[in-house]
This record gives structure tokens, sequence and C-alpha cells, in this order.
């Protein structure tokens, strides 16, 4: 068994352990959002640089075809470098009226948007407020993936829009140059304002990101915006401070180990003696559960079930030792509608003391059996056991109640008086107490009869109910006497509450309590 105090120092040196390693876990956690949020918005920035470079061209274009009324020549010189450097697949210059929409000349292929319905081309060359701004034409779904892009110079009436088409990297890869400054850092680029992968532009993986610390920063571009997702390739802070959180956490685990082993090896002496004690207190508790078990097999399993009068019983081990004691009870219902009970208690304990109760228990239920009167079976009896032979003797009330007629006749061999409880009060039976059984005296027992009033009860019980070390016998006699009065409930529920008023804690000897309560 671990000891506690090295448990203790093992949560301990983990706690502060843990927190350590989780502390400056959380340090690299938050230096590496801080530093991938920085980076995000200096790629931002580079995006949003890249404006004036589309924009500027096609803002010349756009003013020189106001100015030449729309002549093809100067808008082939303006477009033409960039179309055949490849910069852009096609370039063409677009009259627009309110009334109506044409298409004055293209450099390069034709684009994607003249394959269009009108609608869709209005709705890229005449939108809302698109004069001055470049308007964005979402082509990736088509299968030559694209983005086209428009501009109109600002003015009234008739106007001239200069629209460009550009492809889009192969497989929506786009290389980022080990020189530059990005070259730590995975991004992608989506048209809009989330991460929609049909709506994915280009990424320098080929595909999606993989799962890991991101930031997103949204750039206004023209007419549209564009989503701008980044993704650390690896430590930006450096690997010093990403392997602190682990070697603080195998340094404080060596040091936590180290400091509970010695804490257990200097406690386990210590231990050693309180785990013999321990040991020595369970093998006293199975012994005792032994010894309880052999003491209720050796009473009745069930109480007869007798018409007019209920029946309960209650035995409770002694607080003391683990012998087997000698106190009993037993009911047996005669042909006659007559009971018979005993409750006995042989002197000492152990296995000869318990051998000797069951005797006497069975010998009782015969003589019981054969109609003996209360007294002939005390004296019967008390012939089959000798102090002097055998060294127990035992005292015994024995008792004959006719149920119907309301009466019970009794005769005691040096057992504590029955109480009986009738209306409202409590009271003990007195009877003349004979020698106890196993005493040779020659005197013969006696036996009295007792009325007994409707709804009455009769409590026959050992010594371990009212006897205490130090205490009067006559305190224990009241206490039950007052313990007895004002119970409610079955007869069962009264007999407990009687041994929790009587013997709370236990009493150090056994105790037998028989009880018989008439129904009518």
């Amino acid at each position: 068994m671990v000891h506690a105090g090295s448990v203790a120092v093992l949560v301990v040196g983990l706690l502060i352990t843990s927190t350590l390693s989780l502390g400056s876990q959380h340090l690299h956690e938050s230096n590496e959002r801080r530093l991938l949020h920085q980076r995000a918005l200096e790629a931002a920035a580079v995006v949003g640089a890249a404006i004036p470079d589309i924009q500027t061209p096609l803002a010349t274009a756009a003013v020189l075809a106001a100015a030449t009324a729309g002549s093809p020549g100067p808008f082939r010189q303006v477009l033409a470098p960039m179309v055949g450097s490849g910069r852009f697949t096609s370039a063409t210059l677009w009259s627009v009226s309110p009334t109506s929409l044409r298409r004055v000349v293209t450099v390069g292929t034709a684009p994607e948007l003249a394959s269009e319905s009108s609608a869709a081309i209005a709705r890229v060359l005449r939108p809302p407020k698109s004069q001055g701004t470049i308007v964005i034409n979402d082509l990736l779904k088509a299968r030559d993936r694209r983005l086209g892009y428009g501009y109109a110079a600002p003015g009234a009436g008739t106007h001239y829009v200069v629209y460009v088409e550009a492809s889009l990297p192969a497989g929506r890869r786009a290389r980022v140059d080990t020189n530059s400054a990005f070259s730590d850092l995975d991004y992608a680029l989506f048209l809009g304002r989330r991460a929609d992968p049909d709506e994915l532009i280009a990424t320098s993986t080929g595909g999606a990101l993989l799962g890991g610390r991101r930031s997103s920063q949204l750039v206004t571009f023209g007419s549209a915006q564009i989503l701008l997702v980044v993704q650390a390739r690896g430590e930006l802070g450096g690997e010093l401070l990403a392997r602190l959180p682990w070697a603080l956490a195998l340094a404080g685990l060596v040091l936590t180990l180290a400091g509970a082993f010695l804490v257990e090896r200097l406690s386990r002496r210590r231990d050693h003696a309180e785990s013999l004690a321990r040991e020595n207190d369970e093998l006293y508790r199975e012994q005792r559960n032994v010894t309880v078990a052999l003491q209720h097999g050796l009473l009745p399993d069930v109480l007869p079930d007798v018409s007019g009068v209920e029946l309960a019983a209650r035995y409770v081990a002694g607080a003391e030792g683990f012998d087997v004691g000698g106190d009993w009870y037993d009911v047996v219902e005669l042909d006659d509608g007559r009971v018979v009970f005993v409750v006995g208690d042989v002197s000492g304990h152990g296995l000869r003391a318990a051998t000797t109760m069951a005797e006497l228990r069975y010998a009782f239920r015969a003589y019981a059996m054969q109609g003996d009167a209360p007294e002939t079976m005390l004296a019967k009896v008390a012939r089959l056991i000798s102090v002097a032979r055998d060294g127990h003797f035992a005292t015994a009330v024995c008792g004959v109640v006719d149920v119907a007629g309301h009466r019970m006749t009794f005769a005691n061999a040096g057992h504590p008086e029955p109480l009986l409880v009738a209306g409202g009060d409590a009271r003990f039976l007195p009877s003349p107490i004979g020698a106890p059984l196993g005493v040779e005296t020659g005197a013969p027992y006696s036996a009295v009869s007792v009325e007994i009033p409707m709804g009455a009860t009769v409590l026959a019980y050992t010594d371990g109910l009212v006897e205490r070390r130090g205490e009067h016998l006559d305190i224990g006699r009241e206490r039950l006497r007052q313990g007895s009065l004002g119970l409610d409930g079955s007869l069962s529920d009264r007999l407990s509450s009687i041994l929790a008023t009587s013997i709370p804690t236990g009493s150090a000897d056994d105790t037998a309590l028989l009880g018989l309560r008439w129904l009518s």
C-alpha cells in the first residue's frame, strides 16, 4: 500500500510540474498565435498591394478608350503586352450604355464572359456603383478556372469598360518562392468572406490546409472581398520555446518520482507495524463474523405463524471477544392452540457453551411437544446439565401461552423477569425464581399464571439487555421499561427501537430478545 505522504509528494510534484509545463505551453501557444496573426497581417498587406498592379493598366486603358472614343489601337497598345506575357488570357473593351452592351475589341482569346447571357454580362459590366472600382467576376467553377476583372472610368451616359480575364494556377496550387518572406507559411485564398472550398482561388499546398494553428484576414479587392488564411509550417518562435514544456515536464517528473520514492521508503518501516495491526484487526473481524453466523445458525430461522398473537425476536452478538455465546430463544406451537416459549442463557462462551445451548434448546422443544408444564420442563432440563461436570450452568424463563384465553403461565430458573407492556404502562412480572439449570439444589420450580390484556406485549430477554459494568441493575431495568413505552408500528420495529434505546452502542454480552403481542 502506497503511503499517503508519498502520494502527497507525488501529487504536489505533478501539480507543480504540470503547472510549469502548461504555463510554458500556454506561453508558447500565445506567442505562436501572436506571431501568426502578425504574419497574416503582413501577408494581407501584400495581397492588398496587388490591387494597384491590376487596377492601374485597366484604368489607363479605360481613360484612353474614353479619350479616343473607343479606338482599338491605343487599347491594344496598352494591354497587348500583358496578354502576350501571360498575365491575362484576354482583354476586351466594352461599350456600355443604359440600353446596350457592345464588345468593341478583344486582345487574346475570347473571354468566358462573352459566352454568358446578356443578363450575366450586365451584372459584371453594369453593376451598381461600378465606375472607378474593379469589379470581380467569379469564374472559379468554369472548366478553365479564371477570375475576371472589369473597370469603368467615371463618367455619365455611354462609357467604356475594360474587362480582362486571368487564368488561375493549375491544381489550385500557387508556389511560394523559397526565398520569399513568407516561405515559412502555408496559405489559401478564397473569394468571399468564408473558407468555401468551391471559392478557393489558390493555395500553397494544392488543397485544404492541414490541421493546426491558423489566422485569417479579409482583404477588400475592388467590389469583392478575399479571405486569406495562413498556417505556419513550423514554429515561428523557434524550437527552444516549443520544446520547453516537454523539458520542464520531464525534469519535474524525474524530481517528483525521486522525492515520492524517498518519502515512501522512509515511511514503510513505520507503516509495517500499522499494517500488522490492521491485519490482526481484519482477522479478528473475520473470526467474529464467523462466530455471529454460527450463533444465528443455532437459533430458529423463522418463528411460527400463530393466529391471534404476533411474534418477533432479535439477537445481538456481544461487542467483546469472538467466541460464540450461549444466549437463545425458541417458540413452539402446540396442537391445542397454545404456544410454548423459552429464553435462556448458558454461562460462558465458546464452542462448549454453544453446544450446551443447542442441547438445552432441543430438550425444551421435546418436552414442550410432550405437553409438560413450564416448571416441569425446567426440572427435566436441569437434570441434563451440571456445572460440576460440564463447567456451565444456564438461566431460563419458560412459559406456556393460552392465546385465546389471554393467559400466560411461566416459571423462572435464575433468569431476568419478563416485562408486560399494556395500557400505556409497563411492569415486570414477578415469579418465584428457582436455581439456575445445572446448579443442583433439589428445590422444585414454581410457576405463576398471569392474565394478559388485549393488545398487550410480553418481552422475554437475556441479561445483556439490562446489565452494564459499573451500573446498578435497577438502572438498566428502568431504561428497558421506559424504552418499551409509547412505541408504534409492528412488533419487529418495536423490538428494534428497544434495542436502540437500551444498548445504543452494543453490549459487552450477547443479547436475545423475544416479544409476544396479542392481536385480539
